[in-house]
């Protein structure tokens, strides 16, 4: 093919991992990284296989887009520090795509949501608090971790979600009759979300990507904790 330029999505936030690229002509390629085996990483191989099947030039890359989070933190932490590399190395720049974008692009793609449609996106459960997020067209609305009680769904009456959501929050949606969309984040979803802001300019650094976190790290809390207790004298 006649390389003119490209641009690569990588989705890593769940299991089932992926990466994409688009091509000059609009079309999109897409290759299965193998997340099953951890004795072994396969995202910048999956990257070099897929470069190679369709016949692009790295050199040729115009933008690299991820997954921001919140997701798996392994895989996350692979993506971003994949995307720092690559885009310092090619002086590209970097599109980080919420995880409610994501969701929410992929529901638009598999026909279970309409292009002008908002829905919710709750990711990243733990106990019963998860990350939730309301996403439109305009870009989703920053995320926060919140339980059951503290969500007002509003006239938003789509939730998208994954198979940790806890029964509490299930209930709630059948209560009030708001639809539920299984999550199915695939790369393909990162470059339909990204693209709009790669035209808007909305990139970020290399050298600033960090990957969005539900809530404050366990060691993190933990450790604040102990700092707190010391500065009162108590035991640590």
């Amino acid at each position: 093919m006649t390389d003119q330029g490209f641009v690569l999505a990588i989705e890593t936030s769940q299991r089932a991992q992926s990466i994409a690229i688009r091509t000059h002509d609009a079309g999109v390629h897409e290759e299965v990284v193998e997340a099953d085996d951890r004795t072994r990483e396969d995202l910048l191989p999956a990257i070099e296989r897929l470069i190679d099947r369709v016949g692009c030039l790295p050199e040729h890359l115009r933008a690299v887009m991820l997954n921001a989070g919140p997701g798996g933190f392994t895989g996350l932490r692979m993506a971003h520090a994949a995307a720092q590399a690559i885009a310092l190395a090619l002086q590209v720049p970097v599109v980080q795509v919420s995880g409610a974008a994501c969701a929410r692009a992929a529901a638009i793609l598999s026909g279970d949501l309409a292009p002008t449609d908002a829905c919710w996106v709750a990711l990243a459960s733990k106990g019963e608090e998860t990350w939730i997020a309301r996403a439109d067209a305009q870009g989703p609305v920053e995320g926060r971790s919140i339980e059951v009680d503290a969500w007002q769904p509003g006239d938003c009456n789509v939730l998208v979600s994954d198979a940790h959501l806890p029964a509490s929050w299930r209930a709630l949606a059948e209560r009030r009759g708001i639809r539920q969309l299984p999550l199915r984040i695939q790369a393909s979803a990162v470059l339909a979300a990204g693209l709009p802001m790669l035209q808007r300019g909305q990139c970020t650094p290399p050298e600033a990507l960090v990957p969005t976190y539900p809530r404050e790290a366990e060691a993190v809390r933990l450790w604040r904790l102990r700092k707190v207790a010391r500065a009162d004298g108590s035991p640590a």
